[in-house]
Parts: structure tokens; sequence; C-alpha cells
């Protein structure tokens, strides 16, 4: 049985639901008031549904996921092909494990660099040949709506976070 919480919401007024649907009511709340949801600071962790109700399609159908125990190599190489808006956004993931960050989060924490949707579909593309070379799934999540939120698993971020350092340690 799911956690329940009780939220307040005036005197002698609360209202109780499962923990996952409070997550998720918070995170739509903070983007319809402009909020930042990397601020908010909702953290999934590697076995959150929430990871399954991705959007994200073939690049992550019918290849396992990343092994923080067995994957380094091949996320070295992965890190290394990717380039411009593409490692800007790869990076942000890394650095904000677990954190569904939507396309405005995205445009304020890069400094308008990746700056639309459509900037942010462009890096996207960058993947697609590294993804199939790794023989993996995409690293990164997706979920389509108003706005595209993406986020990377905390293990896989550490995984990628370790590929970087030794990347660019040399």
């Amino acid at each position: 049985m799911s956690e329940t919480v009780r939220l307040p919401l005036g005197p002698g007024t609360e209202l109780t639901m499962s923990r996952t649907r409070a997550e998720q009511l918070v995170m739509s709340w903070s983007r319809q008031l402009g909020l930042s949801t990397a601020l908010v600071g909702a953290v999934l962790p590697d076995d959150h549904p929430q990871w399954e109700r991705h959007t994200g399609g073939e690049g992550h159908r019918d290849n396992p996921e990343w092994n923080l125990e067995s994957d380094l190599t091949v996320a070295e190489a992965f890190y290394r092909s990717i380039k411009n808006q593409a490692k800007i956004f790869f990076d942000l993931l890394i650095d904000h494990p677990g954190q569904q960050l939507s396309v405005d989060d995205i445009r304020r924490i890069t400094g308008g660099v990746l700056s639309r949707s459509h900037s942010i579909a462009g890096a996207l593309s960058g993947f697609s040949r590294s993804q199939q070379a790794s023989g993996r799934r995409y690293p990164f999540y997706w979920w389509e709506g108003k706005p595209t939120c993406y986020a990377m698993k905390p293990s896989v971020a550490e995984l990628f976070r370790q590929a970087r350092d030794q990347v660019e340690t040399g």
C-alpha cells in the first residue's frame, strides 16, 4: 500500500492522498506558478514509479538500463561522443540527479543557451547515434506535456559524473 500524506488546506481542512500523487501535484503546481522545479528539491529515487511513466519512446525499449557497477567504459565513450548543446543539456541532467527539469528550468539554468523546446529537441537529436552505439537505453527520460520535463536517474547521473571526470582529466 502506498504511503499517504495529509496536506493542510486551512483551519479544520486537510487533503489526504498518496505520497506519489502529492509529489506529482507539487511538481505540477510549481511549473504552473513559474517556480523552478529544480528548486523544489524533489528528487526521484531510481525505483520511483514516475520513471516508468516516461514518454521516451524507442530509445528506451529493448535496451538495458545503464549500470553503475559495470558500464563506466561505455559511459565514457558515450560522453566523449556528445558535443555542443547536447553536452550542455547532458551535463545539466548529470548535475541535477533525479530532478525533473522543465523546459523553463533548463532555459533559466543554462542562461538561455537552451532557450526553447525546439533547441532542446535539437540537442536531443545529437544523442541518437551515441545511444545506439552504446547498446543501452537513453541515459535520461522525458515526459511530454506543457511543459515537457527531463530527468536522469540518480545512479545513472553518478555513472556519468564519474565518466565525465575520467574524460575531462584525460
